[in-house]
């Protein structure tokens, strides 16, 4: 219903909604004159003011005039930039209520684009991590000599010296850069520095990437030689060893690596110590992380002797605990595009004394069937683990069918491109047993997930 008698789309009307709910950017969900708008930082169950901000045709995007009546799940943000950040759009929210709305987001997408219901609804692993200080690596922008991220959908930075989410040695290397910034105008020279702690002990500090100007658009670049020997000198200064990205080859040693440890409390798999360089991606959330290896471990049931073919491998967070799982394990193929991530699981997997672990230097879409055959000693996988990047699996999924694993394990960061693949899966014969939604960042509308599929010939797990 609206309170001004005037068209949607007039300058400066405001109108009157209830959040019906929460939209996977994590916008709130209204309705005007019979469409969808979509209006951020409000929660379900508030009543609210709003004016018209955008018209996409098939929805009204909005702005929040006032809250007239808040909803039961609306707190304060505790964040100061949090209303011009735009990283944490649930921040406004209780962690319970943020974990509902994402069950039910990861519920109605999977409905509207899978085209598939649950068999019971998806459970949330547990217990849930801490709700700041969790992110061991986070991208800072850099631009006219300020530190901070850019504001929703734009390129305008908002300044940020620090975060609530990242853990100390990222939020301390951050405040110093902002520093560094205000002191030195040859630090500028970079666009952007991704800050990582380089161990579970806060004492062992942080390492620094540095992005050279042209970086995130071209995937070339470099640093000018004032920029480089400013940011030497400051790194050296504070015991924080760093790399621009472009300066290596795979092949050469990384310039530090960042460890976090995988450990088992049922002990099914041996402890196992990651080295992570800078240039690999890394799951930032560590308890949460140990929580969904875990998962991933449960759902492979991997009888004795069972193969694996992990796709999108990447340092080997799913792999080499697979690998190492006492007595449940026959061989393990890891496939990953990205050469520095292959260099770090092959040096993972060797100071792990693991030798039933053969990785795939290719694109998951391109890898032969053959080849990872060959990798397990010519013997179809039991399981099939599919970890894709936000884009989704789709064009591996062909591969998957003719491979014909008797499980899947399908770990996704997003709902709509998991959905899709879903579909597929479910037309190549296999069916959804059971799926659990992971809480890997608190605040934010990121929503990952781990499912399990076994073949319809197959008799249902226990």
């Amino acid at each position: 219903m609206s309170t001004a008698a005037t068209q949607p789309g007039s300058a400066g009307a405001t109108h009157l909604a209830e959040i019906e709910s929460i939209a996977a950017g994590g916008a709130g969900v209204a309705r005007l004159d019979g469409r969808v708008v979509f209006i951020p930082r409000t929660v379900p169950g508030d009543s609210i003011q709003f004016r018209v901000s955008g018209d996409k045709g098939k929805f009204l995007v909005g702005e929040l005039a006032e809250i007239a009546s808040a909803g039961e799940t609306r707190r304060e943000p505790p964040c100061a930039h949090w209303a011009a950040c735009g990283g944490c759009p649930l921040q406004q929210m209780t962690p319970e209520s943020q974990n509902e709305a994402k069950s039910r987001i990861f519920l109605d997408t999977l409905a509207r684009i899978g085209k598939i219901d649950l068999p019971a609804p998806p459970g949330m692993l547990t217990p849930p991590g801490p709700e700041f200080g969790y992110r061991m690596r986070a991208r800072f922008q850099i631009k006219g000599g300020e530190i901070g991220f850019y504001a929703p959908g734009t390129r305008n930075l908002v300044p940020i010296e620090s975060c609530l989410l990242v853990e100390e040695p990222v939020a301390e290397a951050a405040t110093e850069i902002s520093r560094l910034l205000r002191a030195e105008p040859a630090s500028h020279g970079a666009e952007a520095v991704e800050i990582t702690s380089l161990g579970e002990d806060t004492g062992e500090g942080a390492g620094l990437f540095l992005s050279p100007p042209g970086w995130r658009d071209r995937g070339k670049g470099a640093l000018s030689r004032r920029t480089r020997r400013a940011w030497e000198a400051f790194g050296r200064a504070n015991g924080w060893p760093l790399v621009a990205a472009g300066e290596r080859s795979p092949e050469e040693p990384p310039a530090w690596t960042s460890r976090y440890e995988l450990e088992d409390p049922d002990g099914e798999y041996a402890s196992l110590s990651l080295e992570v360089s800078p240039e690999s991606f890394i799951q930032p959330n560590r308890p949460m992380n140990r929580l969904l290896v875990k998962a991933v471990l449960d759902m492979a049931a991997l009888p004795e002797g069972g193969n694996v073919v992990d796709l999108f491998c990447g340092a080997g967070n799913f792999a080499l605990p697979l690998a190492g799982r006492s007595g449940r394990i026959g061989r393990v193929a890891g496939v990953e595009a990205n050469p520095y991530a292959v260099r770090d699981a092959e040096a993972n997997s060797r100071a792990a004394g693991l030798d039933n672990i053969h990785f795939i230097r290719c694109e998951a879409e391109r890898v032969r069937s053959a080849d990872i055959l060959g990798a397990l000693g010519g013997k179809a996988p039991d399981l099939a683990l599919l970890a894709p990047p936000r884009r989704g699996a789709l064009e591996t999924i062909p591969l998957v069918m003719a491979l014909g694993p008797g499980r899947i394990v399908y770990v996704s960061c997003n709902p709509a491109t998991f959905a899709r693949d879903a579909r597929e899966i479910a037309r190549g014969g296999y069916r959804l047993e059971s799926a659990l939604i992971a809480p890997m960042f608190p605040n934010s509308a990121h929503l990952e997930s781990v499912t399990l599929w076994t073949r319809e010939d197959s008799p249902a797990p226990d």
